[in-house]
């Protein structure tokens, strides 16, 4: 059983209504590694409504939490803002409102594109509208039970002056450099650094609760059933643990069920940190590939598995997969786990009430990255592949809609993420400095290929196999004849595969591009 399915049969024995939440703080670009957390509620609250349960997703974000430090990606003159919520630190570029805002109006949009159904509800604004007012007083007037839950379970002391409340400064801003003088419902009293005493109204955006009773709180007020987090809130003595005795002693209800996740891991620079700048945003992720394979790349992998990313050869391993699990999914291939890759073929559609009763037409994305490269326009490359890949009928709408879409994914990728070895130049005529460096059994391999190809289906797979059976009758090393075709193609003795690359340059074009080359060795005195 899928692993969504199994977390949706458990919160079945709970209830028939769920809340399932997830937060990020915006205090950066958001990456790849937080969309793990909103994809796997995503994917939870679909598993959940299959099954008949009334399942919500709800988005935090933890706008009114404060700038920790100028990261590397922020000029110098933030410093001024460390300390003060995001919801009213300037927009770095100048086009938003906030901060803030700055760094969640792409996210959300890409939640869009995701098919992602989520109530989105923002930290600052739930303060300002006083939602958070009741749990605020509840958590202040049980703070002494609180500090013990907290030493207990964390196994760390808490400073004498300890506070369950943040006030934030009136006069500069800032929420880190306030202490707690006194309290009297609904005001605290501070001091702060900046030398300025005043009074906060908990009722109000004045201040704000500490992670570890600001996440039980919320679980009370807004009823979260549910609740993907990262591993670091799972460990011994952790959030989860305090929080989930705080939600208990002090609000009369039971924690949320725990979906904890691993990391996702960018290959060779560790854990995603947007204050670290090791991240590949959303955003990039969606640009280089289709919004089905991210939400897939979650889907599959149970949420107790780490995900190592490699936008570079890694994007196309992980196209490969998806295209993988749809034939499966269409019985077109078999597989020991088909049905679990099945469904995650499922959950990983932006649609999910409009998979085709047929199987789109398929173009490896391999060829592709080719086929972009070489062909000046989208319309040549359509034509291509209608001429190329051997399909009956004609191509649906939808089906050339989704071959654009993966042919602009795959032109960002090549301009931002590719390997080199990927890039292809294709030179009009064979390079006369490469034709030099073909050597005897190259060009042998090119007449042996004159003679073979002449003849044959054209089609990408005939064409890879008739260059191995070939070049192996005549006794050349088929690596050799691999090499040949790319250096009087290419320039380089590596490139694209073979076959699809011949198949999209059409019988002709191939035999006369070999006869230029062999007219080239003869005219160097080397036929």
């Amino acid at each position: 059983m899928h692993w969504a399915d199994v977390v949706a049969e458990d919160l079945k024995s709970r209830g028939a209504h769920h809340i399932v939440a997830t937060g990020i703080t915006p205090s950066g670009p958001i990456h790849v590694g937080n969309m793990r957390e909103i994809l796997t509620g995503d994917i939870v609250a679909r598993a959940a409504r299959d099954i008949g349960l009334d399942a919500r997703l709800v988005y935090i974000g933890d706008t009114f939490d404060p700038l920790r430090k100028v990261y590397p990606f922020l000029p110098p003159e933030y410093s001024e803002h460390v300390g003060k919520p995001l919801s009213e630190i300037p927009c770095p570029c100048g086009s938003h409102n906030s901060y803030a805002e700055h760094f969640l109006e792409e996210f959300l949009d890409s939640l869009n594109v995701l098919g992602v159904e989520v109530e989105v509800l923002l930290s600052h604004k739930m303060y300002e509208e006083g939602r958070y007012a009741e749990a605020t007083r509840r958590i202040i007037e049980g703070r002494e039970r609180i500090r013990e839950i907290l030493v207990n379970v964390s196994g760390r002391d808490l400073p004498d002056g300890w506070f369950p409340y943040t006030p934030k400064c009136s006069s500069c801003g800032r929420l880190n450099t306030t202490v707690v003088t006194g309290y009297e419902y609904p005001y605290v009293y501070y001091r702060c650094r900046c030398g300025h005493e005043g009074r906060a109204d908990i009722r109000k955006a004045e201040g704000k609760l500490p992670w570890r009773v600001d996440w039980p709180a919320r679980w009370w007020f807004l009823g979260v059933t549910v609740e993907p987090f990262g591993k670091d809130h799972a460990a011994s003595g952790g959030s989860y643990d305090t929080a989930s005795r705080i939600v208990k002693e002090i609000f009369g209800r039971d924690a949320p069920y725990p979906v904890v996740y691993e990391w996702i891991q960018l290959k060779g620079k560790g854990a995603m940190s947007s204050s670290k700048g090791v991240v590949v945003s959303a955003v990039e992720m969606l640009k280089m590939t289709p919004p089905e394979v991210l939400r897939f790349m979650i889907a599959r992998t149970k949420p107790s598995r780490h995900i190592d990313f490699d936008p570079a050869w890694g994007i196309l391993n992980l196209v490969d997969d998806f295209d993988r699990a749809e034939r499966i999914y269409y019985g077109l291939e078999t597989a020991e786990d088909a049905e679990e890759l099945k469904r995650s073929y499922e959950l990983a559609q932006v649609n999910p009430e409009r998979i085709p009763e047929k199987m789109p037409h398929q173009v490896p994305y391999r060829h592709l990255v080719t086929l972009v490269q070489i062909k000046p326009s989208f319309e040549e490359v359509l034509a291509t592949i209608k001429r190329t890949e051997g399909f009956e009928g004609e191509l649906t709408p939808e089906e050339i809609e989704r071959i654009r879409k993966r042919c602009q994914a795959v032109k960002y990728w090549l301009s931002k993420y590719a390997p080199m070895e990927v890039k292809v130049t294709l030179h009009p005529d064979p390079p006369q400095e490469a034709v030099k460096m073909l050597g005897e059994e190259r060009v042998r391999a090119l007449r042996v290929m004159r003679e073979a190809l002449s003849s044959i289906e054209w089609t990408a797979e005939m064409i890879h196999n008739t260059i191995y059976e070939a070049s192996r009758k005549e006794g050349i090393n088929p690596k050799r004849t691999f090499e040949a075709f790319y250096m009087i193609y290419l320039g380089t003795t590596r490139g694209p595969r073979l076959g699809y690359f011949l198949s999209t340059m059409g019988r002709d074009a191939v035999l006369e591009r070999i006869e230029k080359a062999l007219d080239m060795v003869k005219g160097d005195g080397k036929g």
